[in-house]
């Protein structure tokens, strides 16, 4: 276990242990187990850490989350709040579709700073709900950038890909793009255990990756047991 895993490896413990008391043996997201290490215990830690620990951990997994037929797995509450997310879902669906049409209106001038900053403010305003995942979702579409931002990483996928600075075709191609790609966003989270499905698919890239193991004991240079037998 790398140093960082542990560290945070008893908090973790801990949460998981509080959270299933308190859930009838439920175990919370990874998003949640991060967020309570940030906001309960001031821990700041790399997601991709969580990532690792949990990957191994014996009693977690996603699919622990899904005990219950027919219940997504992710969040225990998911099911109950299906009804109401995608209504949330639609409600912005509209809202951006007309800043999109007409930015004026809404005070923006249409570029993409102005909208990247619009659309920042309206997720601050959901306690950062609206877009969870979106990042994890581009870092897939991508296939790099774990360590980038969303605008970062929507910028990457516009058409032509990343240029800077950006030119006036550039800068529109890209906010385009980002509304393209928040609206695919939206469809895969409206689907029933959409966000588990996009932060389990996010898990099986991430593995796949050498950052990921970097806190491996046994793949770090040097180590005894990154060695081959003589």
């Amino acid at each position: 276990m790398g140093p960082a895993k542990g560290r945070i490896g008893p908090l973790i413990d801990a949460i998981l242990d509080e959270y299933a008391a308190a859930h009838a043996g439920q175990f919370p997201t990874m998003r949640v187990i991060w967020e309570k290490l940030l906001d309960e215990h001031h821990v700041t830690a790399a997601y991709a850490t969580v990532h690792r620990y949990l990957a191994k951990h014996p009693h977690w997994s996603p699919d622990t989350l899904a005990r219950q037929p027919n219940t997504p797995s992710g969040d225990f509450l998911a099911a109950a709040q299906l009804p109401f997310q995608s209504n949330v879902i639609k409600h912005y669906r509209a809202l951006l579709a007309a800043v999109h049409r007409d930015p004026k209106r809404h005070g923006l001038d249409g570029s993409y700073a102005t909208t990247t900053a619009f659309i920042l403010g309206l997720d601050a305003g959901s306690s950062w709900s609206m877009l969870t995942g979106f990042q994890e979702w581009l870092v897939v579409r991508l296939g790099k950038g774990h360590d980038l931002t969303w605008p970062v990483l929507v910028r990457h996928l516009a058409p032509g890909g990343w240029s800077h600075p950006l030119s006036t075709q550039a800068d529109a191609a890209a906010v385009t793009a980002l509304y393209q790609l928040i609206g695919e966003f939206f469809t895969t989270r409206e689907q029933p255990d959409g966000l588990a499905r996009i932060f389990r698919t996010y898990q099986t890239w991430a593995i796949t990756q050498d950052w990921y193991h970097l806190e491996d004991p046994a793949k770090l240079p040097g180590s005894r047991e990154g060695q081959r037998p003589d």
